[in-house]
């Protein structure tokens, strides 16, 4: 029997590193959508209490839900098992990984900016029904 290069060694240690990060990338973004979930439900009912909020209130909570619609769609990418794809092999985890944790920031930043607007949404600010 002979003992495994180093390379090989190497390799291996790589693609069980890249394999964890790929799951810990998986992982993130199973938890931001449902974050999404449940954020898309409370402002669903918010916005059909539209005698209760000002037409700019309802106007902002509308614009969060697209935006977090909008983040739906990376995360779902970033969701699907391409690992399986090539299985074994570095460049491909190596490109898995990369375009998971691009989608997964595209993601965030459209929630972080839905959260914007959502916050905009529900804080009156002293100011009754805008």
């Amino acid at each position: 029997m002979s003992q495994p290069t180093s390379e090989s060694a190497n390799d291996t240690e790589r693609l069980k590193a890249l394999e964890k990060r790929i799951k810990q990338l998986g992982d993130k973004a199973s938890q931001l959508l449902l974050f999404l979930s449940f954020a898309l439900v409370v402002a669903a009912l918010l916005e059909t209490q539209g005698d209760r909020l000002g037409p700019c209130q309802t106007a902002f909570i509308t614009t969060a839900m697209r935006f977090w619609v909008g983040a739906i769609f990376p995360i779902l990418v970033s969701i699907l098992p391409l690992k399986e794809i090539r299985e074994n092999c570095t460049p491909w985890y190596n490109f898995v990984r990369w375009s998971k944790f691009g989608l997964l920031w595209a993601a965030i930043f459209s929630v972080f900016i839905g959260a914007l607007f959502f916050l905009l949404g529900v804080w009156r600010l002293g100011l009754g029904k805008w």
